[in-house]
This record gives structure tokens, C-alpha cells and sequence, in this order.
């Protein structure tokens, strides 16, 4: 009897281990499944952030062609090192000259929009309208949009750690 009371307790604990070695074992996401997860992600920022207004990523492309945008790029220094969306500035140097951009869109991006909407919250609160690049860079990645490095175009990008690595697979990601 005392044995099959341990078979019944280890039991539980036996297929927990079991089930960790089928998750560790699982599959990649595909691209598609990336981009729920990323669709999922995006939708939660805007709940965290619903006073920021966003753009997509189609719309931005509408306002590059036309010349009416400048895209900030929110993300820290090691990150915007690796990638960024070609023409972007940095968080920085907008800073320094707002005014230089007063009659253009700007919209501000990061890894999946959750820095940049703070970043818009923050300008727009300091009266400066800033709109926030929705999905940002895992988006942009998805919708075979370029980017830039310190070479020239590459496919390397910093997602800024491992919960949010759902760039397309024809991405080296970085964090």
C-alpha cells in the first residue's frame, strides 16, 4: 500500500517534467505565429496606452513616400546599434530641435511599441505631438519593410530580449 501511495504523489510531478521536456523540445514559431503572438502584444499596449494614437505600419510608408513623417527611434543606444528603419533619428536628437520638425508627422518606434507609446505619452504631455509606430519594429520586420545598420541594409535586429524575439526567421535577433 505504501508504495502506491508514492507512485501517486511522484505522478503529478512526473508529468510536469514530461510536459517541460515536450515544450523545450517543441518546435520554432512559424512567421505566422510570430506575428499573433506579436498582434497579441500590440493589443495590450494599446490598453496600457490608450491616450497614444497609432500609426501602422502601411500608413507609414504612405507618409515616407510623401516626405511628411520623421520616425524616433525610443530604443537605447546598444539597440539602435544593431538596426533601424532608414531616415530615423534618434529620441535624442529630436529632442534637441523639436521645432525642426513642426510640420512634419512624428512617429516614434521601439521593439513593439510599449517604449515608444510611453515616449509619445511623454512628448505629446509636453505638448508636442508624437504618434507611436504600432507593433514598431517587430511590425515593420513582419511587413518586409527595410532596415539599416552601420553597413547598410542588413537583417539583423535587437528585440531587446527573448519574450519579445518574434522577428520573421529571415532575421538574426539580438538582445
Amino acid at each position: 500500500m505504501e508504495r502506491h501511495k508514492t507512485a501517486l504523489v511522484l505522478a503529478p510531478a512526473l508529468v510536469l517534467v514530461a510536459a517541460a521536456a515536450g515544450c523545450a523540445g517543441q518546435a520554432p514559431l512559424t512567421d505566422a505565429e510570430k506575428l499573433a503572438r506579436v498582434e497579441e502584444m500590440v493589443e495590450e499596449v494599446e490598453r496600457r496606452f490608450p491616450e497614444v494614437e497609432a500609426v501602422t505600419v502601411e500608413e507609414v510608408g504612405r507618409l515616407l513616400e510623401s516626405g511628411g513623417v520623421v520616425l524616433v527611434d525610443a530604443r537605447a543606444e546598444r539597440e539602435r546599434e544593431i538596426s533601424w528603419i532608414p531616415g530615423s533619428i534618434t529620441s535624442e536628437e529630436f529632442e534637441r530641435d523639436p521645432d525642426r520638425y513642426a510640420e512634419l508627422t512624428v512617429v516614434a518606434y521601439c521593439t513593439i511599441g510599449h517604449r515608444s507609446s510611453e515616449y509619445a505619452k511623454r512628448q505629446n504631455e509636453d505638448g508636442r505631438r508624437v504618434l507611436n509606430l504600432r507593433g514598431s519594429l517587430l511590425s515593420w520586420t513582419h511587413a518586409g519593410a527595410p532596415l539599416v545598420g552601420p553597413d547598410g541594409p542588413t537583417n539583423r535586429l535587437h528585440v531587446y530580449g527573448k519574450t519579445w524575439d518574434l522577428a520573421p526567421e529571415r532575421y538574426e535577433t539580438i538582445w
